[in-house]
């Protein structure tokens, strides 16, 4: 198993209180998408406009690939998409973080 961190981006303070009233009412096929891709133990943690995520997959790539096939994730991504700095693609930009430490 994997774990990943990566940093993503509010664009600005204005759509705080939206993003987060976003993820506090997050659909639960949002979710489930992220379990049939197989990410586990995802948790968004924010400083200002920096987003800190961190989740667990066996194949962080296949993941991502299969989650962004997922029809709900589109329907997604066109809310979020307009909060955060994101891709050509719609999709939040990332940048993965370098694991430094762990401890089981």
């Amino acid at each position: 198993m994997a774990r990943i961190g990566f940093i993503m981006r509010l664009k600005d303070e204005s759509v705080v209180d939206e993003y987060l009233r976003l993820h506090r009412e997050i659909d639960e096929e949002v979710l489930a998408a992220h379990r049939r891709a197989g990410i586990r133990n995802y948790s968004i943690f924010r400083d200002g406009l920096r987003l800190y995520a961190y989740f667990e997959s066996d194949d962080p790539a296949a993941s991502l690939e299969r989650l962004a096939q997922e029809p709900i994730m589109k329907t997604w991504w066109s809310l979020t998409g307009p909060l955060m700095e994101t891709g050509e693609d719609g999709r939040p930009r990332v940048t993965i973080l370098e694991e430094a430490f762990y401890m089981e």
